[in-house]
């Protein structure tokens, strides 16, 4: 009996956990190589996002934005389009989630469904018409071109 109410604790507890991904995504560059950084300008501007300065020319960099409001938080993200070597880009999340209680910031370090889908929906859409497709995990594209 006590082997059984374990066992359901555990799989109760592992219905719970919800699934977070890393706060950035890859993309494989499908279209001309050449253009990359004005497709991933173009892209970021169709989504939404205003563009700023960033620290390097290839780098795309938009302004910080509200994505997400809860009952005591609200979520501001901001995103670094970077073109990778070998026909990749990544997308970089930089979130932070400001605590309407108490005041406080906390970086936001993985993307829950409900996030993921808030930041990076429109932009994946506007990134898939000008020829950039989404890829899985690193270490799936990676195993992909080791095998």
């Amino acid at each position: 009996m006590v082997r059984l109410a374990f066992l359901a604790l555990l799989l109760a507890l592992a219905a719970c956990v919800p699934r977070f991904s890393p706060p950035y995504r890859d993309y494989e560059v499908r279209a001309d190589q050449a253009d990359v950084t004005a497709h991933l300008r173009e892209a970021a501007e169709a989504a939404g996002w205003t563009l700023t300065p960033s620290v390097d020319s290839v780098i795309v960099s938009t302004a910080p934005r509200r994505v997400d409001t809860g009952l005591f938080s609200k979520t501001e993200a901001a995103l670094d389009l970077v073109p990778l070597d070998g026909g990749f880009v990544r997308v970089y999340v930089r979130g932070e989630r400001r605590s309407l209680l108490f005041g406080g910031r906390t970086k936001v370090y993985a993307l829950d469904g409900t996030l993921r889908q808030a930041v990076l929906g429109p932009l994946s859409e506007a990134l898939s018409e000008r020829g950039l497709v989404p890829l899985g995990t690193p270490r799936d594209r990676d195993e992909d071109a080791t095998e």
